[in-house]
């Protein structure tokens, strides 16, 4: 018996160690070039690490001269203005859209899982199927009321727009996390004089922090990876977001290494929200909300 589980454990070991390679080996080469002259990314052999490690890359993204390979002066990479206003313009709209998604979804989510009342299998449904909608098909209306409403190219106008589509992700997943807490916790804070309100805030949402904090993560990326709504909706204003932006680098200047260390850039944020709620989350126990 100790035999078979001890091949069971190695098999998921093995598993997740492809997985972790599956994942990190991009990120890890994405990283090697960033660290790289151009000279040395464009030679004949491929090297796995920087030979002649150099952060000049990310030096020029901020507007700085740098030393190349036999003290050639390097100067700022030209859409760096850009690549720092779209990582300014990203910061806020998603830092924005994050908590308001949580103030708006929690009070919805709560009532949603604990409570029976007329219609609610109805609202739950309709809160599954705008998750389903084609985010594409409104993008012609959008833009049109965005334009007429001046909300076009705005960081409020995207905010709302992105609200629209976290918080019925958020409000579909907490739904289930409500739902199979233990009803004997409120009716204690309902018996020492709780009213719903302070139940909720004082006593639920504290037990509910690893939903909470995977819900914040996954709204902020959401928000942070988004490229259609911020293409369409802010390009050519001073509020488009970084996504965009860095796909306009691409285009216009396609040198590896420098585009590679503006993706490290866009990568930093996700990573330290991610490892600022990562002990709330690995606590995490999804429910399915019906």
């Amino acid at each position: 018996m100790s035999s078979r589980l001890t091949a069971k454990r190695v098999i998921i070991y093995i598993c997740a160690l492809l997985v972790a390679l599956w994942t990190l080996v991009p990120f890890y080469w994405l990283l090697n070039l960033s660290f790289m002259f151009n000279v040395e990314m464009n030679s004949a052999i491929t090297h796995f690490y920087p030979h002649d490690f150099t952060w000049s890359n990310y030096v020029r993204l901020f507007n700085r001269h740098a030393t190349g390979p036999g003290g050639v002066d390097l100067l700022p990479i030209p859409h760096g203005q850009f690549i720092r206003t779209g990582l300014k313009n990203s910061l806020i709209v998603a830092g924005v859209t994050t908590p308001l998604t949580l103030l708006i979804a929690m009070p919805c989510a709560y009532v949603l899982g604990r409570y029976v009342f007329p219609f609610r299998n109805s609202i739950v449904m309709a809160i599954l199927l705008s998750r389903a909608y084609p985010a594409i098909a409104a993008i012609i209306p959008l833009y049109k009321m965005w334009s007429s409403l001046g909300l076009r190219g705005t960081h409020h106008g995207l905010v709302i727009v992105y609200l629209s589509i976290t918080v019925p992700l958020v409000v579909w997943i907490m739904m289930g996390f409500f739902n199979a807490l233990p009803r004997s916790l409120e009716s204690a804070a309902r018996v020492d004089g709780c009213t719903r309100f302070q139940t909720l805030y004082r006593v639920v949402l504290p037990t509910s922090l690893p939903g909470i904090a995977a819900c914040a993560v996954i709204a902020f990326l959401l928000v942070w990876n988004d490229f259609l709504f911020a293409f369409l909706l802010a390009t050519g204003s001073s509020a488009l977001t970084f996504p965009p932006t860095l796909s306009n680098m691409f285009f216009q200047y396609s040198y590896p290494t420098e585009a590679s260390a503006a993706t490290v850039l866009g990568v930093l944020p996700v990573a330290i929200v991610a490892f600022v709620f990562q002990r709330w989350i690995r606590k995490l126990n999804i429910v399915d909300p019906l």
